[in-house]
């Protein structure tokens, strides 16, 4: 794929870091309706299946099931107020990061390191992802994403993937 293919398909598009900027540039809102687990399908893939048991192993149950309502959240979000980022490509990129966001939180992975939990996951994740792997521009967006996913503010840009990563956690 081109780097601009790399960048739509695996959510690098840059959109506004400020919550209430990238909720105002929702394009035509879609009125929320009730949606349960069983509307919302898991990409089925390789990497994804390895990566769903990776976290199962390494992650305490609450922080995995934190990760899996941090997925279905976003994909609620985006299906009412981006739905054009939901490609196959960008649900699985969504999927991976909403798994491994807390990675580095884990008693293992937060004695292992100074650096703060968003940094040491995504510097652990990037490597995880592309050794099982993931194309390079994937396995950035999650990085990225990982170490961005507290960084609320109201300047500047965040990727696709950080955004909607960023809004589903502080729902």
């Amino acid at each position: 794929m081109s780097r601009t293919d790399d960048i739509k398909a695996y959510g690098l598009t840059a959109y506004p870091r400020s919550s209430a900027s990238l909720l105002s540039s929702r394009v035509e809102p879609k009125e929320p309706h009730a949606l349960g687990v069983d509307d919302i399908p898991l990409p089925d893939s390789a990497l994804v299946g390895k990566v769903i048991e990776y976290a199962k192993e390494e992650l305490p149950v609450e922080t995995f099931n934190h990760s899996m309502r941090v997925f279905y959240y976003g994909i609620a979000i985006a299906k009412f107020s981006f739905p054009d980022l939901l490609t196959p490509s960008w649900i699985s990129t969504y999927l991976l990061t909403a798994l491994l966001h807390d990675i580095g939180t884990t008693p293992t992975n937060i004695s292992s390191t100074l650096l703060s939990f968003e940094f040491a996951g995504g510097l652990l994740v990037l490597d995880l992802l592309q050794k099982e792997g993931a194309p390079k521009a994937q396995a950035e967006s999650v990085a990225e994403a990982v170490i961005r996913h507290q960084d609320l503010g109201e300047t500047g840009s965040v990727t696709s993937i950080t955004a909607v990563i960023l809004l589903a956690t502080i729902f």
